[in-house]
């Protein structure tokens, strides 16, 4: 008979297996849903990527879509907690260059994310209202806290979103137009920079 310590470590081998199968198959989904969005990605290629079988899968997650929606929601928490977290103890004046700076670090961990978002924008058509209600609504609202709700804080909002997002998007692009890797590390800590002077620029410009 075996005794309550050997029972235990069997249960903690099982639920060890279950965490690493389990991200095994979330890393393999993201990539494969940033390369071929939520329509064009298949069980079986997560699958095959993962190394585990269809039926692993919808036995973890339930569908693709219930996947799908898992990924996108983990991301999103964690960039709406970083955020939240650069909101704390820290002078106002500086706050749109700190906001700026940790969603470009997001970013730059993430960066089969913002991918997958521009997947599912142009994939999913009448869905991208739910879409934006879900994951983009909370980061405007948030947004709004800090700085207004009126147009010229959207202006600057829709401005520091576009540069910061359409970095990642177009890295391939800005690497053959500038002849260095845009995912450098040389290179991020130099736009970095440049986009937290221009949420400083913009945010005073407000203030006048």
């Amino acid at each position: 008979m075996g005794t309550p310590s050997a029972a235990a470590d069997c249960h903690a081998d099982a639920d060890s297996l279950v965490s690493s199968v389990r991200d095994r198959i979330l890393t393999a989904a993201r990539a494969e849903f940033a390369a071929s969005g939520l329509r064009g990605a298949s069980v079986r290629s997560i699958g095959a990527r993962a190394d585990v079988t269809a039926a692993m899968i919808n036995y973890y997650f339930g569908s693709k879509r219930a996947l799908y929606d898992q990924i996108v929601h983990e991301a999103q928490a964690k960039l709406l907690t970083r955020l939240s977290g650069a909101l704390k103890g820290i002078d106002e004046s500086d706050l749109p260059a700190r906001l700026t700076a940790t969603y470009f670090d997001f970013l730059s961990e993430e960066r089969e994310f913002q991918r997958l978002v521009l997947r599912e924008v142009l994939d999913q058509g009448e869905g991208v209202s739910m879409f934006v209600r879900e994951h983009v609504v909370p980061l405007r609202e948030l947004f709004e806290e800090q700085f207004g709700d009126d147009d010229e804080a959207f202006q600057i909002a829709v401005s520091l979103f576009g540069a910061v997002a359409g970095y990642f998007l177009y890295e391939s692009v800005l690497t053959e137009l500038s002849g260095t890797d845009a995912l450098a590390e040389e290179s991020l800590a130099a736009r970095r920079c440049h986009v937290m002077e221009l949420a400083r620029t913009l945010y005073r410009g407000r203030k006048k």
